[in-house]
């Protein structure tokens, strides 16, 4: 790289403000210079031709109308009206554009000095002719050196009108001339792009030991620091070549433009920028650069005018290549985008809570979840019993594993819904931390298994009962009457079985209907079960046959008097229309330990004892 200068990177150096009288002052004062030197350079060029012209009004209207013509576009880019905010002019692509169209129209009326009779006048005029459009090219390839496109435009509107004039009528004294003007031209833009080139190529620092290590510094920083003015690069720091893939001398003279991948990207980001620079503010932004080798990256991007405030200032840009930052934002945004996906299939909601387990968020995940938990933010999920109620006991055990602070799965609460049976959820909850390992609270998932809960009731209430009359049936009345000899041979007690048998309930059927018979069993259930403790069983067997199972009896004689009950209730007159109005019933009774010590024994002879019973006619009890 080649020596820069140390003064624009000064900390001590002032930052661009917003447009002032100093920087209209010097504006203003470039721009007189250039005019005046432009008219001095008609004055002369009018002088010289004056004595070879055969009509020299045309070419005095020639020389007042470009003073016209310059003194006009003095007053359309006056700095301060140029700087004014809020102006269309005040847009830097629209500054652009006017510069090239200010290079078209003034080269337009320097190229048409060939048009008012020079190149017709001999050879003399036509030698100053030449030697005038010459001078005027090259001076404006060295004043629009910070824009190619402008010097481009203003070179081929001072060089059109005479290269037609050689192709249409090449001068006898030069018969190539249209040849020598085309080479002419291409110097021309060469010098251009050699002036702009040597504004650029530089390190940011000026060379010199304090300047040395401080050049050291800014390349070895992780972001591409970048100085710029107009839209070319003129230093940077040696990350710059490694961010976008090249080697420093690829850098030299090259535009800001290089680095998009479109040039409507660059225009969106340039609008932004300099609008942002114009208010002395420093930009900001994120966006897709791409490297000189074809391929694209993230970069954070901030710029900032340094230095003098003129019309073209120097911007100081930094960017860091973020690529793996977006990737890995991405990556963690596509993961959170599919575990939501995942939990809104085995989830309703999601959860947390803070430091003392109250609930801060309650997030519905499934699309049948609604907000009815919001009402309960702020409370504990512990307490959530309703007004009046007592804690239900598994919320005890529940505030025991929150405080725990580790993880758990199943647990299960129930919330309440306003008038309907509370809802139950099952929690799977984990800790959250901070950075030092502070506990923060709890977050999770809950699952509303209400539904589930009462499947699972059900199933269980079908296996263990009868499906036509709600008794139990007689997987669940054999485990309830071996519980209750347990307890009978722990504490000496006794027990009692009833075995009850309708008399001619086969009659009742082919008479009237199993529907019929189906409903009078129904009501000798309901009856069976009113005529008994709460703590006695009423089950089903079969068909007809009842079993009633009463624990805890005072003695083998306390039996009787229940069955004797059992006996007069079902002979009562039937609610259900029937062949019959009244029932007969057979009942044989069973002691524990009278008679057996066993479930099934205690069975076996309730039964014989009902078929005696049925045998002697029927409605009526035996005993022994």
């Amino acid at each position: 790289m080649k020596p820069g200068s140390l003064s624009l990177l000064r900390p001590d150096m002032p930052q661009a403000a917003p447009a002032g009288p100093r920087r209209h002052s010097l504006a203003l004062h470039h721009l007189r210079r250039v005019h005046l030197l432009g008219q001095l350079a008609s004055i002369v060029t009018v002088v010289g031709l004056w004595s070879h012209m055969a009509s020299p009004g045309l070419l005095l209207l020639w020389w007042l109308g470009l003073i016209a013509f310059q003194g006009l576009l003095i007053g359309l880019t006056h700095p301060a009206r140029l700087a004014q905010p809020g102006t269309p002019i005040h847009d830097p692509l629209l500054r652009h554009y006017l510069l090239s169209a200010i290079a078209v129209l003034g080269g337009g009326a320097w190229g048409s000095l060939a048009l008012v009779g020079p190149y017709e006048a001999g050879p003399q005029a036509q030698a100053i002719l030449f030697m005038a459009l010459g001078g005027v090219t090259l001076a404006g390839a060295g004043i629009l050196a910070a824009s190619r496109s402008a010097c481009a435009v203003f070179v081929t509107a001072v060089q059109l009108p005479l290269f037609i004039q050689t192709v249409v009528n090449p001068p006898a004294t030069l018969p190539h001339a249209s040849l020598f003007l085309g080479v002419f031209v291409l110097i021309a833009l060469t010098l251009n792009d050699l002036l702009a080139a040597s504004r650029g190529g530089r390190p940011l620092i000026d060379a010199g030991p304090a300047e040395l290590l401080q050049q050291a510094m800014l390349d070895n920083t992780g972001e591409a620091i970048v100085l710029s003015r107009g839209h070319r690069i003129q230093r940077w720091n040696q990350r710059l070549p490694e961010v976008l893939h090249c080697s420093p001398a690829d850098l030299s003279g090259r535009r800001l433009d290089v680095c998009f991948g479109t040039r409507q990207e660059w225009r969106r980001h340039a609008r932004k920028a300099i609008d942002t620079l114009g208010r002395g503010e420093t930009y900001r932004g994120v966006t897709r650069l791409r490297r000189l080798d074809g391929s694209d990256f993230w970069a954070e991007v901030s710029g900032r005018k340094v230095g003098s405030c003129d019309t073209s200032a120097h911007i100081v840009w930094t960017a860091a290549d973020i690529t793996e930052r977006i990737s890995a934002e991405a990556r963690d945004e596509l993961a959170h985008t599919q575990l939501l996906a995942l939990l809104q299939h085995c989830a309703d909601w999601y959860w947390e809570t803070d430091g003392q387990h109250r609930l801060m968020q309650i997030t519905p995940l499934a699309l049948s979840a609604d907000d009815s938990l919001q009402r309960q933010i702020g409370r504990k999920w512990w307490q959530f019993q309703r007004s009046g109620q007592s804690p239900h006991p598994a919320h005890g055990t529940l505030r025991r594993t929150f405080e725990q602070r580790e993880g758990f799965r199943d647990l299960q609460v129930d919330v309440p819904d306003g008038s309907h049976t509370p809802r139950r959820l099952q929690l799977n909850g984990t800790p959250r931390h901070d950075e030092h390992g502070g506990f923060v609270g709890y977050h999770g998932i809950a699952t509303d298994v209400t539904e589930r809960i009462r499947d699972r009731e059900r199933i269980y209430f079908l296996a263990y009962h009868d499906a036509l009359t709600g008794l139990p049936n007689r997987r669940l009345l054999m485990d309830r009457l071996a519980q209750s000899i347990a307890r009978a041979q722990r504490y000496q007690g006794h027990i009692g079985v009833i075995l009850v048998d309708v008399d001619d309930f086969k009659r009742i059927n082919d008479l009237a209907g199993h529907g019929t018979g189906d409903r009078i069993l129904v009501e000798m259930a309901d009856r069976l079960r009113h005529s008994v403790r709460s703590c006695d069983t009423v089950a089903r067997l079969e068909g007809d046959t009842f079993v009633i199972l009463l624990p805890e009896l005072d003695g083998a004689g306390a039996a009787e008097p229940v069955a004797a009950k059992i006996l007069s209730v079902l002979h009562q007159p039937l609610a259900q229309p029937s062949p019959r109005n009244m029932l007969g019933a057979s009942l044989g009774i069973a002691t524990f330990p009278d008679d057996a010590s066993s479930a099934e024994g205690l069975l076996r002879i309730a039964d014989g004892r009902m078929l005696r019973a049925k045998r002697r006619g029927g409605q009526r009890i035996e005993r022994a």
